[in-house]
């Protein structure tokens, strides 16, 4: 019986997946490209007739990235100045941590800058400066308005690296819920996971409790 032929565009789409998978557990310089055959389910060959080499293949996968990055920023970022604007920013970005892990490209992408970071870090640099680069005007225009009108109190913190704190708990809490129940370390789950863990982005930024309270109020 002959095989069905898969068109060109959808055995690449297929080859990007499973070389993300295998980018996120062994890093760039530990994937194989027979692993990303075996992964995706072709031979290595087939893996080479469509990408030349391990780098065009990577590269198709940070374009990937790239794209998804843009639109959870679209999805995710800050909509509007002020206190409660900035509140809202950080607890949907902490929410579609917690739900990336039910999420597998989703949590095979905090899984590559896990593997980036114990590896040689360029992937998760590019990431990292990529999205302050895209994100600074509006972060700093949100933080500077929060505190104008006393919703950021204390000590100011530099605001990109105040966003990368913030950022670290969100890919600590994705990768880590994807673990076995057993393995995972809070103690609370779902909703719950999501209050607490945008509580405490919340205050370390210097947002007084009443104002985290009366944002949490206004969603009720």
């Amino acid at each position: 019986m002959a095989r069905t032929r898969i068109p060109g565009a959808e055995r690449r789409s297929q080859i990007v997946s499973a070389a993300r998978r295998v980018f996120s557990q062994h890093g760039y310089d530990g994937a194989k490209t027979l692993q990303i055959a075996r992964e995706a389910k072709i031979s290595e060959a087939l893996v080479y007739r469509h990408f030349p080499s391990k780098l065009a293949l990577y590269r198709a996968v940070l374009r990937q990235v790239f794209l998804e990055q843009d639109e959870r920023w679209r999805e995710q970022g800050i909509h509007a100045e002020g206190t409660l604007g900035l509140a809202e920013a950080i607890h949907t970005f902490v929410a579609a941590s917690v739900a990336d892990a039910g999420d597998p490209e989703r949590y095979d992408t905090h899984r590559m800058t896990l593997a980036s970071l114990a590896g040689d870090g360029s992937y998760a640099s590019l990431i990292y400066r990529r999205s302050q680069r895209r994100n600074a005007a509006s972060m700093d225009a949100a933080y500077a308005s929060a505190r104008a009108e006393g919703g950021l109190t204390g000590e100011a913190l530099d605001v990109p690296a105040a966003a990368m704190f913030i950022e670290h708990v969100g890919t600590m809490i994705a990768a880590i819920g994807g673990l076995p129940p057993a393995a995972r370390p809070y103690g609370i789950e779902g909703d719950e996971l999501v209050r607490q863990a945008t509580w405490f982005c919340l205050r370390g930024i210097g947002m007084p409790d009443a104002k985290i309270a009366e944002y949490f109020a206004g969603l009720e």
